[in-house]
């Protein structure tokens, strides 16, 4: 028997079936890799987000320029237009809220973070904190998502 015909066939046969409609199962290419993420939050590393959460939203209740503290450079330069800012921002971004939102910051609780898009990072939406009546709305000082980053010891907002 010739192994000619044979060939031919299977060369006939491989042509025909990638001209074909139908669709490959599957995918020959993987798909490319994301931005790791750690599948949870440490949960010490969350206790001390939350916290430093906490305090950064109780102080704009209260007009508290400790807020300040809590911000990383680049999320004061972006929240009040320059390096520096909150200082002197806080008290005309705090004069933009309803007295029902500085109300309700002063009982806000931050009872859950999400991973964030860094190891050192983790997310808060705006939608997961708790509050005890009344919930504040978003916009302004107060971001529909928090990102926290560890910076050194210390847990800052970083978007």
């Amino acid at each position: 028997m010739s192994v000619r015909p044979f060939l031919t066939a299977l060369a006939l046969c491989l042509t025909l079936g990638a001209c074909s409609d139908e669709k490959p199962v599957g995918s020959p290419v993987p798909p490319a890799p994301g931005p790791k993420r750690p599948a949870a939050v440490r949960a010490e590393w969350s206790e001390a987000a939350r916290a430093a959460l906490a305090s950064y939203l109780h102080a704009i209740a209260s007009g508290d320029k400790g807020a300040c503290a809590l911000l990383a450079p680049e999320y004061e330069r972006i929240a009040f237009g320059r390096p520096k800012g909150c200082a002197g921002g806080l008290r005309a971004a705090r004069a933009r809220l309803r007295p029902q939102d500085l109300k309700a910051l002063r009982t806000v609780a931050v009872p859950t973070a999400e991973p964030g898009m860094h190891f050192d990072e983790v997310s808060v939406p705006f939608q997961d904190l708790a509050w005890k009546g009344e919930p504040a709305r978003p916009g302004g000082l107060l971001a529909a998502r928090y990102t926290l980053r560890k910076s050194g010891k210390r847990w800052l907002i970083t978007g």
